[in-house]
């Protein structure tokens, strides 16, 4: 027996943390969050004017965490489909099996999943029995059951939003971790700052060949979008059911976690959690005058923080 922990947002670091513990190891999933990395910086994809509170890509940052905190994982990935129902049937009979990134348009246990299809989501696999698997979805759904053959589609990456994906994945999961150090806090810390640097190098060299914008840049650009008048529904429902409230939250982790290693780290973390939190409250409100003030704001700590990073 394992603990159900439940929280769609952070789907990732909590599966990941249930899958921790199903080898009796309790590893809070706001630690997990903040060392995938993936909270970090800011996109603006200019294709489908999105932005995104991330630079981090959530299934290279599940493995980097597990392993800054000291664990060995069994980590596969293909491209090749022949043989996908084979691997996965197999996988989840032996172990639980954390799968993702999957396409929350094919997982019809949510009652609205027809509308999220492109939106990427993890949940932890633990049984399956006559084509239909058994899972732990963190959004909201224990001991849910999903057909093989949904699990299929939507283990493929290829319509996925969020750009950093590799577009031609047809299954990621991870199974069987173990400790094999045991780090304290200041080395998982120093290593966690050693990893946020490449995570921001990583997007600094991907950003100028795809026409994206990063960092204060991005934030300064969804001011002057949201200012223009004219939002258009897929991004004004991305910053009031998603991204501002998540962004608090992620910001508010970090600076729990640089607390007492990185005082500077932490007050800038803290200052960001409240400026996304007073940034949703104005999006629900349609308050666009006033949030355009606070994402300069936003834009000012970003970069306070990326140099403080490297310094």
């Amino acid at each position: 027996m394992f603990t159900y922990i439940g929280n769609g947002a952070y789907c990732y670091s909590n599966s990941t943390s249930m899958l921790l513990d199903t080898v009796g190891e309790r590893i809070p999933a706001e630690s997990i969050e903040v060392l995938s990395g993936v909270g970090l910086g800011a996109l603006w994809f200019k294709e489908d004017n999105m932005v995104f509170f991330s630079n981090g890509v959530p299934h290279i940052g599940v493995s980097k965490a597990l392993d800054i905190l000291g664990f060995t994982i069994t980590e596969h990935s293909s491209i090749d489909s022949s043989n996908t129902e084979g691997i996965l049937t197999t996988a989840i009979k032996q172990h639980p099996v954390l799968l993702g990134p999957l396409d929350m348009g094919y997982l019809r246990y949510m009652p609205n999943h027809s509308y999220l299809h492109g939106c990427d989501h993890y949940v932890l696999a633990f049984g399956i029995e006559n084509g239909v698997v058994r899972l732990h979805d963190p959004a909201g759904y224990p001991y849910a059951m999903l057909p093989m053959e949904d699990l299929i589609k939507a283990s493929k990456t290829s319509h996925l939003q969020y750009r950093l994906y590799p577009h031609d994945m047809t299954y990621h999961y991870w199974c069987a971790p173990k400790r094999v150090k045991h780090p304290n806090h200041q080395e998982i810390c120093d290593e966690a700052i050693r990893y946020f640097r490449q995570v921001y190098n990583d997007i600094e060299g991907q950003y100028s060949e795809r026409n994206w914008l990063i960092g204060s840049d991005a934030i300064a650009e969804l001011k002057r979008y949201i200012l223009g008048g004219d939002i258009n529904p897929s991004l004004l429902g991305h910053l009031t059911h998603f991204a501002f409230q998540v962004g608090a939250r992620r910001a508010l982790n970090f600076s729990e976690f640089f607390r007492g290693e990185n005082g500077g780290l932490a007050e800038i973390k803290l200052l960001q959690s409240e400026v996304y939190g007073r940034c949703h409250s104005l999006a629900v409100n349609s308050d666009w005058l006033m949030i355009g003030e606070a994402l300069s704001h936003l834009a000012e700590l970003e970069i306070k923080f990326q140099e403080a990073i490297f310094m």
